[in-house]
């Protein structure tokens, strides 16, 4: 726990320190509600883990050196270079879980709805956005309102640190077995991990001023681990193996240093 927190502060100085040499020249900061979907649940069916959400907070800051602000320049036109931070905190609730699960008794049943958990998250990613507008000239549209508009897309990579807490109102999971149902039976990691993490953006800006813009977004994340969430199903008892992801809407303001002639 003690070297997550560390790593995720020096990787706060570390962007301080690119900030101040005026590496970045546009910021965002955004939060939203989050969806998190892991192996318990049943398939295809929405509200069997709807009691697995929370929040997640995020910032961007663009890279200046990846983008040259040439006039012929494509990238200059449409590419966007952000490194990417988030923490999000998550609940889990798993009363819901054993829809899509044998058990052999109703004791197995109670064994699921007693347990729940938090998921606590600091990531960091680098990624590429792409804007269909051109970034130095409005030219979206030329209606008063849509030239306003800058749609987007974007995917990064990157790595997030969590922290997973399970528990059971039957007895101390870490001590006490007989309170794990069996479909997670050996499958427990109840402790702090990393894991590398694949994300996808879609969303768009709205223009306030030259130097100002409002943002709606929606991020895709999904871990390459299967741990996140601190269960791993027996595969033999649950048929939804597959590794843990993470759904967020956000809104947000966009900040620039200089003045754009777009954004």
């Amino acid at each position: 726990m003690k070297k997550i927190v560390l790593s995720f502060i020096l990787v706060l100085i570390w962007g301080n320190s690119f900030s101040q040499r005026r590496y970045f020249d546009e910021y965002e900061i955004n939060s939203g509600y989050s969806l998190f979907q892991g192996d318990y649940g049943e398939r295809g069916v929405f509200s069997s883990t709807l009691d697995n959400n929370g929040f997640l907070l995020g910032g961007k800051a663009f890279l200046v050196l990846m983008n040259y602000y040439r006039p012929n320049c494509y990238s200059c036109k449409h590419l966007k270079f952000p490194l990417i931070f988030n923490v999000g905190y998550t609940t889990l609730g798993f009363d819901k879980a054993y829809n899509n699960i044998d058990f052999s008794s109703n004791s197995e049943m109670a064994k699921v709805k007693a347990f729940s958990g938090s998921i606590f998250q600091s990531q960091v990613a680098f990624g590429v956005e792409y804007h269909i507008g051109d970034l130095n000239t409005i030219s979206f549209s030329d209606n008063i309102f849509l030239e306003k508009f800058d749609p987007f897309i974007g995917a990064s990579v990157g790595i997030t640190a969590y922290v997973v807490k399970l528990k059971s109102e039957l007895g101390d999971i870490d001590t006490d077995p007989n309170v794990i149902p069996i479909a997670f039976d050996g499958g427990v990691y109840n402790k702090p991990g990393v894991a590398p993490t694949f994300m996808l953006e879609g969303g768009f800006r709205y223009k306030i001023n030259g130097r100002m813009a409002f943002s709606v977004n929606s991020r895709w994340m999904y871990y390459l681990s299967d741990k996140v969430d601190g269960l791993v199903p027996d595969p033999s008892k649950v048929d939804n193996l597959y590794n843990d992801w993470q759904f967020s809407p956000s809104i947000g303001v966009v900040f620039m240093l200089r003045n754009s002639g777009y954004f």
